[in-house]
């Protein structure tokens, strides 16, 4: 559901001010299909979503989930960020994608995914390299999972921002510093196993 924020006219009807609007698409790669385009790569690196688009390679899976919690906390930097009062940049030094296996509701307060404190349950890392991107009120954010990372049944996801450099981990207080979980979403987006590389593509729109 979008989150709208609003005031009153003097005769008591809403004025609507802001809606922010989250969605995440995953694309997923099997392992022979990560192994076919990492063949293709020089040095055999593991392939993200601009390397499978480059070489034309379709998902071979797809999930899609509409609907994200801002947290408090994401609340507080927006609205720092908007008054000059401080903060990370959501940027790509400071962008962090988690997924995790907790089904937990999510709730306001939330400072990490329910997974929190295990690789097994959770991970986070850096979006992808050029990403987000911002325009006309787009935010777009994309972060592919390697073939050995995340392999847990993905039940919630969300952004979050950090300085210092980023460290991927399955403990979001440990990944960077200063970091703020912006969202939280509670949805079934599948279980990915060893050798399948997932790309989460999320977008937040404000209108």
């Amino acid at each position: 559901m979008p989150v709208a924020h609003s005031w009153l006219h003097m005769d008591g009807r809403p004025i609507e001010v802001d809606r922010w609007q989250t969605e995440i698409t995953v694309a997923k790669f099997h392992a022979e299909t990560v192994r076919q385009v990492q063949h293709d790569l020089n040095g055999g690196v593991e392939p993200i979503w601009a390397d499978f688009a480059r070489h034309g390679v379709a998902p071979d899976d797809w999930a899609h989930e509409a609907g994200n919690l801002m947290t408090t906390a994401g609340l507080n930097l927006l609205t720092s960020l908007f008054e000059g009062a401080g903060g990370n940049a959501f940027n790509h030094t400071n962008a962090i994608v988690g997924v995790g296996s907790s089904s937990t509701a999510a709730v306001v307060g939330d400072t990490a995914l329910g997974g929190n404190g295990s690789t097994t349950t959770a991970y986070y890392q850096q979006a992808d390299a050029s990403y987000p991107t911002q325009s006309n009120g787009l935010i777009t954010c994309y972060c592919t999972f390697a073939s050995g990372n995340a392999n847990f049944a993905w039940n919630e996801w969300g952004l979050a921002d950090g300085s210092g450099g980023i460290t991927a981990g399955g403990t979001l207080a440990s990944v960077a510093t200063g970091v703020v979980l912006i969202n939280h979403k509670i949805a079934s987006l599948g279980t990915k196993s060893s050798g399948a590389s997932w790309t989460a593509q999320c977008t937040i729109t404000e209108s």
